[in-house]
């Protein structure tokens, strides 16, 4: 990314049960370093397998299994 780290899609948390909260961790940005610095969440029927940023500070979120691309608006 700009900042000189990159972001992993998460597809699964480890321990993600079926019940519980309606969120997951869906990725997070890692520094140059190899430390998290940035954790995103969203709803459990989002599974992304890539994100990328663009310039423009969107972030893009696509799928080997479900047909979509999604746009996040950084804030």
């Amino acid at each position: 990314d700009r900042k000189g780290g990159y972001w992993v899609a998460l597809h699964r948390e480890r321990n993600e049960l079926p019940f519980g909260r309606d969120s997951h961790l869906l990725a997070v940005r890692v520094a140059a370093d190899g430390k998290i610095v940035e954790e995103m969440r969203g709803p459990k029927k989002v599974r992304p397998t890539e994100i990328m940023e663009r310039d423009d500070g969107k972030l893009y979120l696509g799928s080997v299994e479900l047909p979509y691309v999604g746009v996040v608006k950084r804030k």
